[in-house]
Formats: C-alpha cells, sequence, structure tokens
C-alpha cells in the first residue's frame, strides 16, 4: 500500500491558497499510483485564527470545503485537518474519506497554550477504527494514540527549541505543517517533522522546514533515511520570513537600530539571512556616552552582511528636547537619570519611526526576552517595532545563538568582544552588555542567574526557589554555581536581589502587553496572557523573613 505524507505551508485564514495546494497534491499523488494521501491538522483554514472562529458565517465557509475534499477521494483515500460546523456547534475534526465513504475523528481540547481550544470548539467521543485496504487504521491528534495497523497522526505543533519532540509510539504516519500562524502577540513557527514512525523511530519524511510529499510503501520494510532538523537560527529566519510574506506583502524594507551590542547584531543578522541584504536598513543613533568599541562593531557588522548603514548623533534632539521642557518650567539639571536616559530611547524610536516612514518600511524589534521579563526597555523607545525578533529568547541562548549564526554565515559575523567567556568560574567579558545611556552604565541583570529564573518561572517559581535556598537543597542543583558567583550564598544579598527581582518585574508588567508580536520559540513566551498584580507577597514575604532569620541565627 502506497501512502503520501504531505507537509504544506498552512497559510492562516488562506482557505482558498490552502486548498489550490490540496488538490495539486491530491492530483500529484494519484498519478503516482498513491492509495492514500494525508494532510496536516486545519489544513484548509489555520488553527490559530482567535476570535474568528467565533464568527458562525466564517466557520460555515471553512466547513463547505470538506465536501469538495471528500469528492476528490476517488481512486485515493485522503485524510485532512477541518472544522464541522453545524447548527451553531464548532468541531475540529480529522476526516478520512474515500469513494464518498467518510469518517470523523473530534479533537480534544488543548488546556493552555496559544489556541484555547475551549473557548471555540466543542468535544465530542466520536472516533472508530477504519479499515482500508486490508490495513486498520486510527485517527489521532498531537499527543495521541490508540492501538492499530497504522496510525494516522496530524498535528499543528509549534517550533520549540528548548523541548524535547514528543515521538509517536507504534506505526505511525505523523504529518505536522510548516508555516508561521498566530494569535494576536505569539508568532507561532511550524517547521513540520512529518514523516513515517516505526519503534519510536523516525525512518523517512520531508526535512523541516521545507513543503514536500514523502511517499512510502507501508507494506515493505522501511529504511531509514537521515532527516534534516532545524537549528534555531534557521527556524527564526523561517518565521521572520513568514510573517514579512504574509502580513506585509514580503517587500517593505526593514528598519533596525544598530547600537553596536549583542541584541541588535543578532536582529540583523537574522534579517540578512531571512530577508535579503538589499531589504534591511541599519541606523546608529549615537551620543555622547556611546563607547567606541561599540561604534565600531555597529559599523563592522553593517560592513559584514552589506546591509544600507548611516550612523550619527541625536544629542541635538536630545538638547532640543531639554529646551522644549525649559518652555514649561522643567529644570534639566533637577532630572532623575531615568529621566534623561528614557528621552535618548524615546528620540532614537522617534527616529527609527521616521526613518521607516521615509522608506515606506517597517521598524525591527530588538529586546530580548530578560528584557521583556523585567521592563528593562522604553516604551515608544526601544519597545517599538513591527516585531520581536529576540522577545522570546534570553541572553544565554542568544551567547548560543550568536555561534550557530558565525557557523552558518561562516565567518565572526557577531562580534566575538561580545560574547562572555567563562573560565575557572568567572565571567569576563571584553564588552559588557550595556544600554549606553549614560556614563559607565552596565546592565543591572546577572547573567545566566536572572536568565534562568526567567526561562523556568512555570517550572521554578519564586516560592520554589526561597523554599529550596532556605532548605540548602539549593546546593544540589545547577543554578547553585551562579549564586555563589554574585555573591547570593549570603541570605542577605541573596534577598536583595530577589526583592529586586520580583519588585521590577510586577512594577513593568503593563510593558509587556504594549510591546510587538514577538515570535515565539519557547514553550512559554513572557507575554503569554497573564494578570497583573497577582503576585502572592503575603507568602513571598513569609519566606523571606524565615530566610533571614535562619540566617541570623546561624550567625
Amino acid at each position: 500500500m502506497k501512502a503520501a505524507i504531505i507537509q504544506m505551508r498552512v497559510k492562516a485564514g488562506k482557505c482558498e491558497e490552502n486548498m489550490a495546494m490540496i488538490r495539486e497534491r491530491v492530483a500529484d499523488a494519484k498519478k503516482q499510483g498513491c492509495d492514500l494521501i494525508v494532510f496536516p491538522q486545519n489544513a484548509v483554514s489555520g488553527y490559530l485564527l482567535g476570535d474568528r472562529w467565533l464568527d458562525e458565517k466564517w466557520c460555515a465557509y471553512v466547513d463547505h470545503f470538506n465536501e469538495e475534499i471528500i469528492a476528490l477521494a476517488k481512486e485515493i483515500a485522503i485524510v485532512w485537518g477541518n472544522v464541522k460546523y453545524r447548527h451553531g456547534h464548532l468541531f475540529n475534526c480529522a476526516f478520512f474519506a474515500f469513494d464518498k465513504e467518510t469518517h470523523m475523528r473530534v479533537k480534544r481540547n488543548e488546556r493552555g497554550g496559544y489556541g484555547d481550544d475551549g473557548r471555540y470548539f466543542e468535544e465530542n467521543a466520536i472516533h472508530d477504527l477504519i479499515e482500508y485496504r486490508d490495513h486498520l487504521f486510527s485517527l489521532q491528534f498531537h499527543h495521541d494514540y490508540m492501538l492499530a495497523d497504522w496510525a494516522i497522526n496530524i498535528d499543528c505543533d509549534a517550533y520549540c527549541f528548548d523541548e524535547t519532540k514528543w515521538v509517536p509510539k507504534g506505526n505511525t504516519l505523523y504529518v505536522n505543517p510548516i508555516g508561521m500562524q498566530n494569535c494576536g502577540k505569539h508568532v507561532c513557527i511550524y517547521q513540520g517533522g512529518s514523516g513515517v514512525y516505526q519503534n519510536k523511530q523516525w525512518k523517512r519524511g520531508v526535512d523541516d522546514g521545507i513543503e514536500g510529499m514523502c511517499i512510502v510503501e507501508l507494506d515493505e520494510t522501511i529504511t531509514v533515511k537521515e532527516r534534516k532538523q532545524q537549528d534555531l537560527f534557521a527556524a527564526l529566519c523561517n518565521g521572520i520570513r513568514y510573517f514579512d510574506e504574509e502580513l506585509l506583502g514580503g517587500k517593505l524594507p526593514w528598519i533596525i537600530g544598530l547600537s553596536g551590542g549583542l541584541d541588535s547584531s543578532v536582529s540583523a543578522a537574522l534579517l540578512t539571512k531571512a530577508l535579503g541584504k538589499e531589504r534591511v536598513y541599519g541606523y546608529h543613533l549615537a551620543t555622547c556616552y556611546n563607547s567606541k568599541e561599540t561604534i565600531d562593531h555597529a559599523e563592522k557588522l553593517a560592513r559584514t552582511l552589506g546591509i544600507h548603514y548611516a550612523k550619527g548623533n541625536i544629542e541635538l534632539l536630545r538638547d532640543a528636547t531639554s529646551a522644549v521642557m525649559k518652555q514649561y518650567g522643567y529644570d534639566e539639571t533637577k532630572w532623575p537619570s531615568l529621566v534623561k536616559e528614557n528621552i535618548q530611547a524615546r528620540l532614537r524610536g522617534h527616529l527609527l519611526s521616521t526613518f521607516a516612514s521615509v522608506h515606506g518600511g517597517v521598524v525591527a524589534n530588538n529586546g530580548n526576552k530578560v528584557e521583556l521579563a523585567l521592563g528593562y526597555c522604553t516604551l515608544y523607545g526601544d519597545a517599538i517595532g513591527a516585531l520581536s525578533l529576540l522577545g522570546d529568547l534570553s541572553k544565554v541562548t542568544l551567547f548560543q545563538l550568536s555561534k550557530q549564526i558565525n557557523s552558518d554565515y561562516q565567518k565572526e559575523v557577531i562580534p566575538s568582544a561580545l560574547l562572555p567567556r567563562i573560565e575557572e568560574n568567572k565571567l569576563l567579558w571584553e564588552v559588557m552588555p550595556s544600554a549606553e545611556l549614560a556614563n559607565q552604565q552596565r546592565d543591572p541583570m546577572k547573567w545566566f542567574y536572572h536568565d534562568y529564573l526567567i526561562d523556568h518561572r512555570h517550572d521554578f517559581s519564586i516560592i520554589e526557589l526561597m523554599e529550596r535556598y532556605a532548605s540548602g537543597e539549593i546546593k544540589d542543583h545547577a543554578l547553585y554555581r551562579w549564586i555563589v558567583y554574585y555573591g547570593l550564598d549570603d541570605p542577605k544579598a541573596f534577598i536583595e536581589d530577589l526583592d529586586w527581582f520580583c519588585t521590577t518585574m510586577r512594577r513593568n508588567a503593563f510593558k509587556q502587553l504594549q510591546v510587538p508580536p514577538l515570535l515565539v520559540v519557547s514553550k512559554h513566551a513572557f507575554s503569554a496572557p497573564f494578570a497583573q498584580g497577582t503576585f502572592d507577597e503575603a507568602r513571598y514575604e513569609e519566606w523571606k523573613q524565615l530566610i533571614l532569620a535562619r540566617a541570623k541565627k546561624a550567625a
């Protein structure tokens, strides 16, 4: 029995385009004598459509394509994912059709994640095994499993660089799309991974990140073919390209502020790889606080990438702002330092937005996950942009990504001076991370330590950290080396830092609601829906006093 697995780029909301691909692939499979062809979950409409699923006319429109696919199922069986809509009831389904005979499996609603299934779809226990060409098939979604000769698992599983990929049990035809889908703030990347699994081993399929069809003989021993998997760099570039093509038309210039630091350097390399050097415009917006090293890094980076580049000094604008403020009775000499720093950041945002308007383009946001979590950004300044390229990546992840970038380009695109070296339990920098908005300014984060707290906040909460610290169990955790490195094995220093960390995060939570959409590449993106002001201060205070009391007693 010959089966065709289709890894297709599903474009959210573009039913006619997706159907054109389905028709084309069915025709190809018929020509090659296939008995079965399998498409991914929600292949007709896309999955992450938010409240569009509440539009009854839209749901009926999406549903009507099922009849067309059933009509195509002559001489070949077709499996696909789409919705079933009847009389106000909406189900997310897998369908099997052959010669007007159809079977249907209703997807169970997933809890959490970005789809919010329970808001839109109903559940039903409809599920039967299918006999076809002397084989027994089951229809499945995602992590389902039901014993059969062959499981047909249709999925819509987003790329996640920090999670071990699920491996199906038994004999499975697994189909996952490529492309980009979003639910507002979250721009999810799909890399595929479609293929045939036997004995928990990927045997053959379509390489990650590309559209394609894989044909296999189910009745024969399937030989193993090497699978080309995407790394984080490739996934991010694909996400940028999909976003650019589907939401912006694929032709606009992208404007980026090049500070000469790590974040903007990585963003520029991603944009150049994804879109080509002709569409990337870099600007260095200096003040007296910018070091020669970072100015040189920005210029060298632009030259290495071959992108458009211009540099200038924004102190005239800063001074003009002070002069205008003086007209309103505000004396610059009495301002807190933070006011002066934010003025510079907002002026940079103003200029980048103006450059984008002149070119008819959009601005890229350079902020990383730690900055987003702590609100270490200025609204209407460095928090602007059409898309946050790095908003789901901690600084530590950016260190690793930089090495992938340099390897891909086969030259030093990201300066090694921006990356730390760990030698004899010491963190050594040539150029330390800095916003360069004041003299000798350094970022206040404790890299590796704060990164870990933010990256693992769902499975390693602040309260759990305090519990382990108080009991001494933290000494057996990998995080402890950084606790010692930063002197946080002193309980007073530990609490002072934790107070700053938690207070800063709570006080700036409102910024997370206003930053651009971000490319999601981890299990828990930081701009996921949350309720502001829900921190359990009483429990935190209880553990805080316990840690300090034990430390005082031990002294």
